[in-house]
């Protein structure tokens, strides 16, 4: 989950002087304006029972890995790790002595060291990054910001930095935002928004000889309509509850006609004293908000139009989450999420091994992921800038070997379930 803005050291170290130049040495265009910096560090030491799916550097955690068919299960081992490149930097610009079209005008930049795994880690990238035009009763928002199926409102406040995903839809996505806010409780959001890096539907596995699809940010840009979000909410000092869909449109082969595919949630969020209450429910698939699903090309479906929009259907998963936590010196909170694996809507016409897939988690000649379910308590001791946190999340995923016609795990050929129990302690300092 990375932009295209690898920096070696010395970029870094340029990217910070930038910052203070900014914040010391005011120019025409910044004249009587108001520069914050804020942030935290974040360090976290793990340790796993087992192997699990994750990215990262096993530092984001999807689900355990599945058990390996040979006699020796190379998955049943345990993992030790400590990580610090969560932690992040954030310059927000505002009180503008100018308006702009008779708007206030505010503008936002976000880092951390999330960059790619592999050769090259601890590399910093644009997190968030995005300028905002403020009226009386509405906003519009230029620039890469979380999506409104993440939902800012509404989203789990875990220790772990995944925050409830897969159950939790995970993306931040360029887009064009606009926030109407007809009445003092009611927010219509729309939203036109962009595949990015590791936030895409990848590309199709097993396809068809001289086929040639494509994936990630391809199949969007090149389908040329952009992601469309949509949605209502009610907000209160206390209560947040909504109602949003998404839609997307992917051209997995370049020359084939473009299908459509998304997602629906509805969400709710209390905040009383002491307690804060949080929860959503998602149907649909979101393979590019790190979620579990995707969509499949069928051949027998195609006939002789190999790239036919009916070839191709999205497989669907239905996920739901709940959280509860205390605010204050002393703050426990409890996570519980579940997201399962549902399909496709029409049956095939074809087996199941000729089908070619963009998913995560689904595999017809091996181990499907049926679905997962966790529970995750956790402690924080907060004390000012500090704060200290233990989270213990037990995940348990349910592998099926077979798959049935509707590309859903077949619970007769389930297997045995695995079971991850993650300890994590972290630290925060804030500024």
């Amino acid at each position: 989950m990375h932009c295209r803005c690898h920096l070696n050291p010395a970029s870094w170290a340029c990217f910070f002087f930038a910052i203070a130049v900014a914040l010391l040495i005011p120019g025409q265009a910044s004249t009587a304006q108001s520069i914050g910096l804020s942030g935290f560090v974040k360090s976290s030491y793990y340790y796993d029972t087992r192997q699990v799916v994750a990215a990262r550097d096993v530092d984001f955690m999807l689900y355990p890995a599945a058990n390996n068919p040979d006699a020796d299960d190379l998955s049943d081992r345990d993992n030790l790790g400590a990580f610090q490149f969560f932690s992040r930097l954030g310059l927000r610009v505002d009180d503008f002595e100018q308006n702009v079209l008779g708007a206030d005008v505010s503008g936002y930049v976000e880092t951390d060291f999330f960059g790619p795994t592999g050769d090259v880690q601890n590399t910093l990238r644009v997190r968030r990054a995005f300028a905002k035009m403020s009226w009386d009763n509405r906003d519009v928002q230029f620039g890469m910001e979380w999506s409104p199926l993440f939902t800012l409102g509404a989203f789990p406040h875990t220790v772990a930095s995944e925050a409830g995903t897969p159950f939790n839809p995970f993306a931040r996505q360029p887009m064009i935002k606009l926030t109407l806010r007809p009445t003092e409780t009611l927010r219509l959001i729309g939203a036109t928004a962009w595949q990015m890096d590791a936030f895409v539907d990848a590309g199709l596995s097993n396809a068809p000889s001289g086929t040639e699809p494509q994936g990630g940010i391809d199949a969007q840009q090149q389908a040329a309509i952009p992601g469309l979000h949509g949605h209502a909410q009610y907000v209160t000092d206390r209560v947040t509850l909504g109602l949003g869909g998404y839609l997307k449109a992917l051209r997995p082969f370049p020359l084939g006609e473009r299908f459509f595919g998304g997602a629906g949630t509805a969400y709710a969020a209390y905040s009383g004293d002491p307690l804060v209450v949080r929860g959503k429910l998602v149907y649909g698939t979101a393979r590019d908000h790190i979620g579990i699903g995707g969509y499949l090309y069928d051949p027998a479906a195609a006939g002789n139009d190999v790239g036919a929009a009916d070839a191709f259907q999205q497989i669907n998963t239905l996920s739901t989450w709940v959280e509860v936590e205390k605010a204050g010196t002393i703050a426990p909170g409890l996570f519980a999420g579940y997201v399962t694996n549902l399909g496709v809507a029409d049956a095939l016409d074809g087996p199941t091994s000729g089908v070619a897939f963009a998913t995560r988690g689904v595999d017809p000649d091996g181990e499907s992921l049926a679905s997962v379910w966790e529970v995750a308590p956790r402690l924080a001791l907060n004390y000012g800038p500090m704060r200290f946190a233990l989270e213990v999340q037990v995940t348990t995923a349910q592998y099926t070997a077979r798959l049935d016609d509707h590309f859903a795990p077949d619970p007769a050929d389930a297997e045995e379930p695995v079971t991850n129990v993650r300890g994590d302690l972290s630290v925060f300092l804030f500024f």
